[in-house]
């Protein structure tokens, strides 16, 4: 691992753990943040309790991200910059919806502080991984196919869910309020999966790093979609999504052991 470009790596995760715990921290503590977007026409109010949610959420991410920041720059240890990784990649997501939807809090300049970030986060902290290092990185066959067919599982369920949903929206020529959620996972996510995928079922070595990237970002999101499906109805005082609470409830759970057996299994052999 390039120590050059993985150090300033977990500075600008370090500077974005902050950024997302003040902007989280707000979002839970401040009525008016979202209300007042609400009142303004462009927020829906279910999306209210689904932004309030994810600060719930966010915020021991946060702290965890800010903490395996600084553990990194003290120890070096690769496990915990996989990890710090894939929580980059949790805030990208989450607060990519709210700069592509347009979310104009007062904190909006602070959101697309924490999505540029987040990008740039990703992009010098995989290329911290030297090309003649990463084929040390090593994991078990057995688990390589199980976190393979878990991707294929959610690409089968979703990817045909999110393109109905889509059409209809098309039919009506109005997107639906989480429009950015079809456009992050079908334009990037979802490809994302399909190269990790590839490269696992193939044996690739770069494909063991990025796995465990994606297992921490899937795990950590679908937790806070989950959250918010439950949290939502009991906030906004609407009628609960069973599907969607079990749907993410499963992708939570098995998201969690997979990255405990990756954590556990994953070899640098150097």
């Amino acid at each position: 691992m390039n120590l050059k470009k993985s150090i300033p790596t977990a500075v600008m995760t370090l500077i974005l753990s902050l950024m997302a715990l003040y902007a989280s921290l707000l979002g839970v503590l401040d009525e008016t943040l979202y209300k007042d977007v609400f009142l303004a026409g462009s927020l829906a109010e279910k999306l209210i309790a689904g932004s309030m949610a994810q600060d719930i959420i966010s915020i021991p991410a946060s702290l965890i991200l800010a903490f395996l920041s600084l553990s990194f720059m003290k120890h070096h240890g690769e496990k915990t910059f996989i990890a710090l990784l894939g929580l980059a990649g949790y805030f990208l997501y989450g607060y990519g919806l709210y700069t592509i939807q347009g979310q104009y809090s007062t904190l909006y300049l602070v959101y697309l502080g924490i999505f540029g970030l987040s990008l740039y986060s990703l992009i010098f902290g995989l290329l911290s991984f030297e090309p003649e290092s990463v084929k040390y990185y090593q994991l078990p066959r057995s688990l390589q196919t199980a976190i393979s067919i878990f991707m294929i599982l959610i690409l089968i369920v979703l990817v045909p869910l999110w393109i109905i949903f889509i059409n209809a929206d098309i039919a009506k020529h109005i997107p639906r309020d989480t429009y950015a959620v079809f456009l992050l996972d079908l334009c990037v996510v979802f490809p994302a999966f399909g190269i990790i995928i590839y490269q696992l079922l193939r044996n690739k070595p770069f494909g063991n790093i990025l796995a465990g990237v994606a297992l921490f970002k899937a795990g950590t999101l679908c937790l806070s979609v989950a959250f918010g499906e439950w949290f939502g109805p009991h906030y906004g005082g609407y009628e609960a999504n069973s599907f969607n609470i079990t749907l993410f409830g499963v992708l939570t759970a098995v998201s969690l052991v997979l990255t405990i057996l990756y954590i556990r299994k994953l070899r640098t052999l150097q």
